[in-house]
């Protein structure tokens, strides 16, 4: 018998050593009163019974996954305090100054001043975006040759114009669309009471 509960003890020791879960239980086992029979109680009577009375286990939750643990899913990470809209709008304005061409009233200025404007925005906002997700046609056909659409096309995919829409199943190709390659965008590490900073204020002393 103490052979036996040496070889338990040493089980013990190594499950509670690798699997918290189990460890849990071990202890609650370990604090929890020895279940008492009824054959003690009778012998205490003068009695005796070969009834023993199971008390009920303890129930233990199991312990929620932790981040990079087991059972966590792969490639999840913890959830932003600044949204990624608001992230690529802050690179657009520090890189390009889009949100102040778009903010100025352009109403006080003429076409030409608001073109000159315009053109070096435009070109840095194409970098910006370029950088970011590596933009490219989603067809490779030029516009206005004629291409086939599936007959199960994703809407998304491919968009039926003009009144004739959708009548067949081959047309002539109007825009040739756009898709991402990739989406690479800085992650916020900053404090959560600036997440939704654009563009910081300018002081000049």
């Amino acid at each position: 018998m103490f052979a036996m509960s040496i070889a338990v003890a040493f089980r013990a020791f190594w499950v509670a050593l690798i699997d918290a879960d189990r460890s849990e239980r071990i202890r609650l086992a370990i604090e929890q009163p020895p279940a008492v029979s009824d054959s003690q109680g009778d012998a205490a009577a003068g009695r005796s019974s070969d009834t023993v009375v199971d008390l009920p286990r303890p129930t233990v939750a199991a312990p929620g996954p932790r981040p990079g643990a087991p059972g966590t899913p792969p490639g999840a990470k913890a959830a932003s305090a600044r949204s990624e809209a608001v992230t690529l709008l802050a690179m657009l304005q520090r890189e390009a100054r889009l949100v102040d061409l778009i903010e100025e009233p352009l109403d006080q200025f003429s076409d030409a001043q608001v073109g000159a404007a315009a053109r070096p925005c435009l070109v840095q906002c194409r970098s910006t975006l370029q950088r970011a997700f590596d933009l490219r046609p989603l067809l490779e056909q030029a516009e206005g040759q004629m291409v086939d659409v599936p007959a199960d096309a994703s809407p998304l995919r491919y968009q039926w114009v003009g009144e004739a829409a959708g009548r067949s199943q081959r047309g002539r190709l109007v825009h040739p669309g756009w898709r991402a390659s990739r989406c690479e965008l800085a992650s916020w590490t900053a404090a959560a009471a600036d997440a939704e900073v654009i563009a910081p204020a300018q002081i000049e002393p």
